[in-house]
This record gives structure tokens, sequence and C-alpha cells, in this order.
């Protein structure tokens, strides 16, 4: 993994310009349903995953794209990345109320910020699992 890790750093910028769109053509779809599991006890909606791991996709990819040749990130870039991934999330929720049949959750935030969270303390060990190699 990280050798294809060290691969994709070259190409990440793109990558990231990439998933940034398709998060916002996404965003921008109407009248999506909402994904459920039901369980005997309870009804666990699917859509908080999807954004959990939509921005946790997004926030690896972001530091991976602005990381050093030594994949170092300065702790003022670091975060700089981390705000603009923040407030990515929060115009992506508002945006959301423009689009019919769409809202804008406090729920869906929570659960972006959530995997920016996860995605910097696995972006952050796994560079310096690299540096180390």
């Amino acid at each position: 993994m990280l050798k294809l890790i060290i691969i994709l750093h070259p190409v990440a910028r793109y990558l990231l310009i990439a998933w940034g769109l398709t998060i916002i053509i996404l965003s921008s779809i109407p009248n999506i349903p909402t994904l459920k599991i039901h369980t005997a006890k309870a009804e666990f909606r699917l859509d908080y995953l999807i954004h959990f791991c939509e921005y946790g996709v997004l926030t690896f990819v972001a530091f991976l794209s602005f990381a050093g040749e030594e994949f170092k990130i300065r702790f003022r870039k670091f975060m700089v990345i981390t705000a603009f991934l923040v407030t990515f999330a929060a115009l992506d929720e508002l945006h959301q109320k423009l689009i019919p049949g769409r809202t804008c959750s406090v729920k869906d935030m929570a659960s972006d910020v959530t995997g920016i969270l996860a995605a910097i303390v696995f972006t952050v060990i796994l560079f310096r699992l690299i540096k180390d190699k």
C-alpha cells in the first residue's frame, strides 16, 4: 500500500480536483433517496457513512497533493488545508439548500468533519510510515 501512495503522489492534485468536482456534482443531484438499513431495534442511515468516506478520501488526497517529496507538511500548510476542507464541507451542505429535494443537515456536516478528522489521523500515521522507510 505504501508503494501505491508513493506512485499516486505525483498525480494527487489531479485526483484532488476530480474528487472535489465529483462531490459537487453528486451534491447537485436533486431528490436523492436516503439509503437506510433497518434492524429490529433501529434504523441506520447510510448517507452519514457516505459523507464520512467522501470527505475522508478528499482529505487524504488533499494532504497527499500538498505533501513534499519527503511526505512532510508544515504546520501552517496543514492548518490551511484543514480549514479549507471544513469550509468546503460547510459550503457543500449550504449549497444543498438550493437543490430541490435536498437539505442542509447538521448531522451530515458532523459526518463530513468526522471523516476529515479521521483521515487526518490516518494520513499523519501513513506519512510517518513512508518517511521512516
